[in-house]
């Protein structure tokens, strides 16, 4: 019996001694794994102050290897996802961060805004409305809900948002900020400096403010451009055109536009001048509708044919029902001055067209439109084209590219041109802006179709735009492209895939 005892009182210590060794080994495991840690989340938030975000990811990174739940860490990679424009990833860490602790309300602020910012508007108000039921006081959360408001086009509900805001906090920098661009967006660049300004005085080191302070008062001074262009095809139809314009604020509601320009065109035999004055103006009509009235004259001159003088106008509105949407309709009349042969056929254009473009995510856009055109000998014409571009790359996006136009010979006029013409392509854009040079090269490859029962042919086009700017509305930039698409080729000829259309041309933008 008491060797019995005994021995199990042996194993009862031995077991004992085993169970305080592996807990001392958890024990110093964790030390060891605590003492880099505690090094790395020091290292990761003096990287991310200092705005050296590389280096803070990848030290937030390592501190999430040893401790996948580290609060501190999830947070501040959500926020460099949003920042880099990885939102899904973001928002997978928000939520996860929820979980971790629901009722922060650092993490529903911020968890909101990338919301926002993915386009998930209800959710992101309930989300800040959430956080105002318990801080009612809360400046970002008032802020980021009047922001979101924004952006999903309610221009006029967040600028009463804005405005209940700022009775709270009159000086706070971001609700200043976000009350001038949304007046901004309304189209009340007057008004927008006043709060611009307010903001740049109390927070005078802010970047954003200084921006857009100088982006409102370019928006009001005076700013002239000109444009010299030209252009020639394989059937030797030339043109070379200038066109100059002084535009300036008329009012807060109000901005006017006074434009010059002139042609001259040749072909194989004659030529012919045509030049011309207009003026417009756009009025702003609140929820980020705006109006453009204009009207002026031009004077063809063509070399075998009597000069004459039509009257030209337009008329368009233009809606912004998101904050990365916008829709416009318009109407104009035209003098039909293309090439040298037309100018000899005295015929004006009255035409009605609807375009729309919107970018439903980060790096996608879809753009499209469509109209009509009814010439003064009796024809018409229609028109169509759609477009789809995605970033794959950071300044690269890739998608097809399709228009379509159709001819009409209702009456016994003299222009002519086919019945049909089509154009699908695979298009590429690449846009690089480094400090104040830009470029934009675009290219794309795909079939065309002259007329309906003709063949199809390889279509292609290339073009290339260098720019450099210096100040918000100071630029000159020099654009060209070459294409084998049909253009303004001689009437009755169908373009062959050795067709040549090439242009250059030269802009120039100066604020006064």
């Amino acid at each position: 019996m008491a060797r019995a005892l005994e021995a199990r009182v042996r194993g009862d210590a031995r077991r004992v001694g085993i169970l305080v060794r592996r807990r001392g080994a958890v024990v110093l495991a964790a030390t060891l794994l605590a003492r880099p840690l505690a090094g790395q989340l020091p290292e990761a938030d003096a990287a991310f102050r200092a705005g050296k975000y590389a280096a803070a990811r990848a030290a937030y990174t390592r501190v999430l290897a040893a401790d996948s739940l580290n609060e501190r860490a999830l947070y501040r990679l959500a926020i460099l996802d949003s920042w880099d424009g990885q939102l899904v990833r973001s928002l997978a860490r928000f939520i996860k961060l929820r979980r971790i602790d629901p009722r922060d309300p650092d993490i529903m602020v911020s968890h909101a805004q990338v919301l926002a910012w993915a386009g998930k508007s209800a959710a992101s108000d309930a989300l800040y409305d959430s956080v105002l039921v318990r801080f009612p006081d809360r400046a970002d959360a008032l802020a980021g809900r009047a922001r979101a408001i924004a952006w999903s086009g309610d221009l006029d509900r967040a600028e009463e948002l804005w405005r209940k805001a700022l009775e709270r906090h009159a000086d706070n920098p971001e609700l200043l900020i976000g009350l001038a661009q949304t007046l901004y967006w309304k189209g009340q660049p007057g008004l927008a400096e006043t709060y611009a300004a307010r903001a740049r005085a109390v927070a005078p080191e802010d970047r954003t403010a200084r921006d857009l302070e100088r982006v409102v008062r370019a928006a009001l001074r005076p700013e002239v451009s000109t444009s010299v262009d030209g252009a020639t095809d394989s059937d030797r139809n030339d043109f070379v055109a200038q066109e100059g314009t002084i535009t300036s604020s008329l009012g807060s509601n109000l901005r006017g536009t006074l434009r010059a320009g002139w042609r001259y065109a040749t072909d194989r035999s004659i030529n012919g001048t045509s030049y011309g004055a207009a003026g417009s103006v756009i009025a702003a009509l609140g929820k980020g509708a705006v109006l453009r009235v204009g009207l002026g004259v031009r004077r063809i001159d063509p070399e075998s044919s009597p000069s004459r003088t039509p009257l030209t106008g337009e008329l368009g509105l233009g809606l912004r029902p998101g904050r990365y949407a916008a829709v416009s309709v318009g109407y104009a009349r035209s003098a039909f001055d293309e090439t040298a042969a037309l100018m000899g056929q005295d015929l004006t254009i009255d035409a009605v067209d609807l375009s729309f473009d919107v970018s439903p995510t980060p790096g996608w856009s879809v753009s499209g439109g469509g109209g009509g055109a009814w010439f003064s000998d009796g024809n018409s014409r229609y028109s169509a084209v759609a477009a789809v571009l995605g970033r794959v790359a950071r300044g690269l996006q890739i998608g097809p590219f399709a228009r379509i136009m159709g001819y009409c010979r209702c009456g016994s006029g003299i222009y002519f041109a086919p019945d049909r013409f089509s154009v699908i392509e695979a298009r590429a854009v690449y846009a690089r802006q480094q400090s104040r040079w830009g470029v934009r090269a675009d290219g794309g490859v795909g079939s065309q179709q002259v007329f309906k029962d003709a063949p199809h042919q390889t279509e292609w086009h290339i073009g290339l735009t260098v720019s450099r700017g210096w100040g918000p509305n100071n630029e000159i930039a020099l654009v060209g492209s070459i294409t084998n698409s049909a253009a303004a080729t001689t009437p009755g000829t169908v373009p062959t895939e050795g067709f040549r259309y090439r242009t250059l041309g030269l802009r120039f933008r100066q604020g006064l």
